[in-house]
């Protein structure tokens, strides 16, 4: 059946100071949410704060607020969110647009048809305007079809009080880890090792030409805010580091500073999985 885009229930606690909540009809496969929100006074990007995507209860994606969920949008060339005037529009992306055939873009989608609850929360800062109002939409596949995998995105704080290089060893096994986005301005080089084995050894200048040449979706890095480490520039789930087998996973970064360093992962998973 053609895929389709509908309009998606009212959404709760649209209130500065709260969660919005938007609770998602269970049957349908989905491939992407799009937001809209107004306001009379002007709407700022700082306006949407930490964005959670639950299923079944569980927290399977996590973006810190609109900015960094833009962040990641804007790496894989997606159409832009915008946060202009009285007007924001943004989107969560479960299908993936940059791998390589329509098997792999698809199967990221999330079904619904045996899972009880699929819910999307986003904070809204007591600072956000008085008459904010959201709507959602959706683009779907109206067959029903189970969970299966699909991408979980979570963010894990590492904060080092030295410069130069540090070791981030605490990140669980068990997922296939896709890419990684190091959101600190200054990591220079990255060593990535797996059993003792170095799977990538190289600068962040090396690193984002590989990006730069990706397919089929070329990236655009975000320099001046995070380092990514990419596993499958050629559109490949398979090439993911795939950490269940695995006894020891690191990860080598050199700081130009000390400071904090939020680490985004991007995991192919189940539900269960780590």
């Amino acid at each position: 059946m053609a895929r389709k885009i509908i309009k998606l229930p009212s959404m709760s606690r649209v209130v500065p100071g709260s969660k919005a909540t938007l609770e998602l009809p269970i049957g349908p496969t989905y491939r992407r949410v799009f937001f809209v929100a107004t306001a009379a006074a002007a709407l700022d990007i700082t306006d949407f704060g930490r964005i959670d995507v639950l299923i079944d209860g569980k927290v399977v994606q996590t973006f810190k607020n609109a900015t960094r969920l833009k962040a990641l949008n804007d790496y894989y060339q997606r159409a832009a969110d915008t946060f202009i005037a009285t007007r924001a529009e943004f989107a969560l992306h479960f299908e993936r647009a940059e791998l390589v055939d329509l098997l792999y873009r698809r199967a990221p989608g999330v079904g619904t048809a045996d899972v009880q609850t699929f819910n999307i929360e986003i904070e809204l800062p007591a600072g956000a305007p008085a008459d904010i109002s959201m709507e959602a939409f959706a683009e779907i596949d109206p067959m029903p079809q189970k969970l299966g995998v699909f991408f979980k995105i979570r963010e894990y704080s590492f904060s080092s009080s030295v410069a130069g290089e540090v070791e981030i060893d605490k990140l669980p096994k068990g997922s296939w880890y896709s890419v990684l986005h190091l959101f600190k301005s200054d990591v220079t080089q990255i060593e990535v090792e797996a059993n003792q084995t170095r799977a990538i050894f190289a600068t962040k200048a090396i690193m984002e030409r590989t990006q730069k040449e990706a397919s089929p979706v070329k990236r655009v890095p975000q320099s001046a805010s995070a380092t990514h480490i990419d596993f499958i520039t050629d559109g490949d789930l398979t090439q993911s580091l795939r950490t269940d087998l695995l006894n020891d996973f690191r990860i080598k970064a050199t700081l130009g500073t000390p400071g904090a360093m939020d680490i985004v992962a991007e995991t192919f998973d189940t539900l269960q999985g780590a």
